[in-house]
């Protein structure tokens, strides 16, 4: 094994920062790492839960009732200062995708199973399980929250009818792997157990080492049944995206337009695209913008690369005529943000998020990223 692949493996696991040991301190310094969550207070926002006697729609009760209470209990505690579990309740109601039943993790998906019941039980579990991740890890809970919202609407079930892409986090095989590799999975599992953080505790009782052919789609219930999900499956997106950050900022150090103006910011958001996109194709999707703004003399901007700030604008594209768009790529723009750069050139995903992030906005305003 190189060297890079070592200082990889130990890099992306003393990013877990429940366990800073001493020895490990300037290891973590100089990787790069999420923007820890402020602490401000947040708004209460008021939500109703149905109540679930649907046989049809409220097949994941049992298995939520088997979970400790610990799991499921409102705690203002954790709760004051990252995003309103109204964020997810609407995330779970806007969710119009496929879902899958599971009764063990050694199973096959069974797809078409309706959408669960938004129970006050499996709402809470989801948003805890979320918060007690970004609390162990030290991570903002709205850097993520757009991704996870257009990929599965925070739903534990979620099934890509075609591909098996799996659970809260849509795992495809590719990404199981990732995160199996070298032992990441066991060593993360091996951290948890020694932290003395109660959200890595939390972790740490229903985290359960993955087997070797978990990626399998005889096998992919992995990533959706109770009690390991949804915290299995948002660890493993952890790993997944520390990966890729790492990846990213060794490849893009190569690209001086990009790496001039990069901050840890626009660095997640390009993450967050790669888990889509594949980092080779932003990479190529990178690489074009900076020869459109080579053609056009214009330095490239942090503000340019931010897809956050610039959703908007490129939603308009969006709304463009296939053959409006088309005439865009031979076009030389001069205000031309990355965002709009990459719908023109049919990014999907980040259409989706474009989309997401308007609805959202429309009814909770900015609360939830």
């Amino acid at each position: 094994m190189n060297r890079y692949n070592v200082l990889l493996i130990f890099s992306t696991l003393f990013l877990i920062q429940c366990v800073q040991k001493k020895d490990i301190i300037q290891d973590v310094n100089n990787v790069s790492n999420e923007v820890p969550s402020t602490g401000r207070a947040i708004a209460s926002v008021p939500v109703e839960f149905p109540v679930c006697h649907n046989k049809k729609t409220n097949y994941l009760e049992p298995q939520l009732q088997k979970l400790s209470f610990e799991y499921l209990k409102k705690d203002e505690n954790r709760w004051t200062s990252t995003i309103p579990i109204a964020c997810i309740q609407f995330a779970q109601k806007n969710f119009h995708g496929s879902f899958a039943y599971c009764n063990h993790e050694n199973d096959k998906p069974v797809i078409g199973a309706p959408k669960p019941c938004l129970s006050e039980s499996y709402t809470r579990l989801v948003y805890n399980a979320y918060l007690d991740v970004a609390n162990c890890f030290n991570v903002d809970p709205k850097s993520s929250f757009l991704q996870i919202m257009i990929e599965s609407g925070f739903h534990i079930n979620a099934i890509n009818k075609t591909g098996f892409d799996a659970g809260i986090t849509q795992f495809t095989k590719n990404g199981i792997l990732r995160v199996m590799d070298r032992n990441i999975a066991a060593k993360t599992s091996q951290i948890l157990l020694e932290s003395s953080n109660p959200a890595c505790e939390r972790i740490s009782s229903v985290f359960r080492e993955i087997q070797s052919d978990a990626f399998k789609i005889e096998r992919r219930c992995s990533m959706i049944v109770l009690p390991q999900n949804p915290y299995r499956a948002l660890v493993f997106h952890y790993l997944h995206t520390m990966r890729d950050q790492n990846d990213l900022k060794r490849l893009l150090a190569d690209r001086p337009e990009i790496n001039s103006v990069l901050s840890d910011r626009i660095l997640i958001q390009l993450v967050y695209m790669a888990y889509n996109r594949g980092i080779t194709g932003t990479l190529r999707l990178l690489d074009g913008y900076v020869t459109s703004r080579k053609k056009v003399n214009v330095a490239i901007t942090a503000e340019d690369l931010d897809l956050w700030k610039n959703l908007a604008r490129a939603r308009q594209i969006l709304k463009n005529e296939p053959e409006k768009r088309a005439i865009l790529k031979s076009a030389k723009i001069k205000n031309l943000s990355f965002a709009e750069y990459a719908m023109i050139y049919e990014q999907n995903y980040l259409g989706a998020m474009a989309e997401a992030s308007e609805l959202v906005k429309s009814k909770l305003g900015n609360q939830c990223f």
